[in-house]
């Protein structure tokens, strides 16, 4: 059976969750991955539907967030909260929160293409269903259309969703570095890092002071994220742990896992739609989202090509 990819376009959420373990300014990948999921148990129950793998592509982002002066460090804009029982106010828990506008291609499996009446119900079908969803916690206000891709080119289906940028798994630029030296934490700070360097050179003869220069970075929109989980703990059996959402299902503690992404801008730069699919994978005690395959981008002129079915 051919692969299906149903594409929601132009979602707009407001107030989601702006910080992912480490870093802030984006929604953690498992929260796009758990939406998904979500859908999917609703549409196999009902309808017979599957969803997978998900491409997510960002058009627009607005992290609630100042600063004082251009030399201050920004601050997240947070609410005052209602006061307590006791008259008291009530302590502040800082929450990032951010609107954004993306779009989502899911794998999908099960959609009825028999019909084309068939197939539009079906879109609109799951359009209404994901906008009752939250998605990274925040609201849904509106998806643009729900429909599905009539060719598996990673072209003709990522061009109707431009301008925006692609995440895609950057870890074996990550490892790489990590060949290098033995310090993972401070590798991974050099891809959001400014960073300096003394030189050789000398600013004058008569003058002891050198020159310094800024450490080059690979080259890419390199950004640090949350790709998923990590097992610290024994996973306990149901009803051992005490104020648990699910009371019926075992439990373990987990810490966030963190690598490295790329936003890519040109669909001419993948090989093929799969370099942005992003999927679960466990291997105890890691579980993860990643692509199915390493990227490697193309060398090929980035200038866009016409396509006429498009």
């Amino acid at each position: 059976m051919a692969d299906q990819y149903l594409i929601l376009k132009n979602i707009r959420i407001s107030n989601a969750n702006a910080i992912a373990g480490f870093t802030y300014g984006f929604p953690a990948v498992t929260h796009f991955l758990g939406f998904v999921h979500a859908l999917s148990r609703k549409l196999q129950q009902n309808h017979n539907i599957r969803l997978d793998d998900v491409g997510i592509i960002c058009h627009q982002h607005q992290v609630h967030a100042y600063r004082e002066s251009i030399y201050e460090p920004y601050s997240f804009a947070l609410t005052r909260n209602p006061l307590t029982k006791e008259g008291k106010t009530a302590p502040i828990n800082e929450e990032g929160r951010m609107h954004l506008t993306v779009s989502l291609v899911i794998k999908a499996q099960g959609i009825n293409i028999v019909s084309e009446h068939i197939e539009n119900e079906q879109c609109h079908t799951i359009k209404a269903l994901a906008e009752k969803h939250k998605l990274a916690g925040g609201r849904i206000d509106a998806i643009d259309d729900c429909y599905l891709a009539k060719k598996d080119c990673h072209k003709a289906i990522l061009r109707p969703l431009l301008p925006g940028f692609m995440l895609v798994e950057r870890s074996d630029l990550l490892a790489e570095k990590n060949t290098q030296s033995a310090n993972p934490l401070e590798n991974w700070l050099d891809f959001s890092a400014l960073k300096f360097e003394a030189t050789d050179e000398h600013v004058s003869d008569d003058d002891e002071k050198v020159k310094w220069q800024q450490v080059a970075k690979p080259k890419g929109y390199l950004v640090p994220i949350q790709i998923g989980y990590k097992q610290i703990a024994p996973t306990y059996n149901a009803g051992d742990v005490a104020n648990v959402r699910d009371s019926d299902t075992p439990v373990s503690f987990v810490e966030a896992v963190h690598s490295i992404g790329e936003w890519i801008g040109a669909p001419s730069k993948l090989h093929s739609l799969q370099d942005i699919l992003w999927q679960y994978h466990y291997q105890a005690p890691f579980y993860v989202c990643r692509t199915q395959q390493p990227v490697e981008l193309t060398t090929e002129n980035d200038d866009i090509e016409l396509d006429l079915d498009f």
